[in-house]
């Protein structure tokens, strides 16, 4: 029996919204400098396209197709795409070499393969022989290839159909498979598959704890490969109508990030470590009067009080301002642990870092099942 849709899938989530809230921002790709937004309409034609180009290679439930690719805009299409149309959608780290990618893509059963570009690309040529069941690559970005052709290769303008060319929209079951993980770096191993129901749930209860809402800012800074990025980025804010704004590329990360000065920021423990080590080292090529500033003002911050206040006020405040974040409200990570010598700075600043699977407040319910999947989802990491 199908299930109720309209609750318990991405997809009819995305609908409902587009219905909705149309003209609405969504997400923002910034390109050569300025940053363009595309609404909730627009999201929706460009999965529509996607979803047609689908459609036309016999593309359907049950079936998997693989992202090799930075997180970028594109990437969130083809996962709707693939998604609406019943099947499971497989983001790759862009780092894999070759042999991981092969070994992925076998394991996986993976059909379809969009890849960002060239240097993708060149992954996937090199061990498609490998790879049985894989019929078709596609290319975001076609720079560098101009000259190119190959016979199962298409560029994504090229495997677009018409918004009206899309099958209609799979019915899906809880139990489907949806997302497949592949832990980065591991040698070997199995996916980590999340079903429709448990996408769901994931969402819903994080969504409890974590009060994201309509409206509010995120910056996209972990590959799509990872639980953060894909469920607990991509996923809640199309829930929760929240802002993604994706990287102009990987190197350009704080700079884009001071700019969009996001309130919401769900990344990992390596993230905000390497911004502790940022204003270390800013600190520590300070002048003698700055060093003892900022020294006292982080001790100010950790005990609270007016002390606290005043030390945001001269020094801390501009901190905040310098890493991006002078907007921030809710800061969330999942997997491996922020260092305590992090969190203690980020509190200092005023940030308190929330653990989606930490653990559970004295006396709260503890989600037995979110905390199995995430268990699941992180093992081998």
């Amino acid at each position: 029996m199908a299930v109720n849709v309209e609750r318990t899938t991405i997809p009819a989530i995305v609908a409902q919204h587009v219905a909705a809230h149309g003209g609405e921002i969504i997400l923002r790709k910034k390109d050569r400098g300025i940053w363009k937004a595309v609404t909730w309409t627009e999201l929706d034609q460009h999965v529509r396209a996607i979803g047609a180009g689908l459609s036309h290679s016999d593309f359907g439930p049950g079936q998997v197709a693989g992202i090799l690719s930075q997180t970028r805009p594109e990437a969130a299409y083809v996962d709707l795409a693939v998604l609406a149309a019943g099947g499971a959608s497989l983001a790759i780290h862009p780092d894999e070499d070759g042999e991981r990618v092969g070994h992925i893509l076998r394991e996986s059963r993976c059909r379809l393969l969009f890849v960002e570009g060239e240097e993708q690309l060149d992954k996937a040529l090199t061990i498609r022989a490998s790879c049985p069941d894989l019929q078709r690559i596609v290319i975001f970005d076609m720079k560098g290839l101009r000259d190119f052709a190959d016979p199962q290769c298409v560029s994504l303008a090229n495997f677009r159909g018409s918004d009206g060319g899309a099958a209609a929209p799979a019915t899906l079951m809880p139990d489907q498979p949806a997302v497949m993980l592949f832990p980065f770096g591991e040698r070997g191993g199995k996916p980590r598959v999340l079903s429709h129901g448990d996408l769901i749930h994931l969402l819903n209860s994080a969504g409890s704890s974590l009060g994201l809402r309509a409206g509010d800012e995120r910056l996209a800074v972990l590959p799509m490969s990872t639980l953060m990025e894909h469920v607990f980025g991509l996923h809640l804010a199309l829930q929760t109508r929240t802002i993604s704004n994706y990287l102009e590329n990987p190197e350009t990360a704080i700079e884009n990030l001071q700019e969009v000065q996001p309130t919401v920021f769900g990344a990992d423990a390596e993230a905000w470590t390497r911004l502790n080590e940022r204003t270390t080292r800013a600190a520590a090529a300070a002048t003698p009067l700055q060093r003892t500033l900022y020294g006292w003002a982080l001790r100010a911050g950790a005990q609270g009080g007016a002390m606290a206040g005043i030390a945001h006020l001269l020094v801390l405040n501009a901190v905040r301002r310098e890493l991006g974040l002078s907007k921030l409200r809710l800061a969330y990570v999942c997997g491996t642990p922020v260092p305590s010598e992090v969190a203690t700075w980020a509190k200092a600043l005023g940030i308190d870092i929330h653990r989606i699977d930490g653990p559970a407040p004295r006396g709260a319910t503890v989600d037995a099942r979110s905390r199995a999947l995430m268990e699941e989802a992180f093992s081998g990491t």
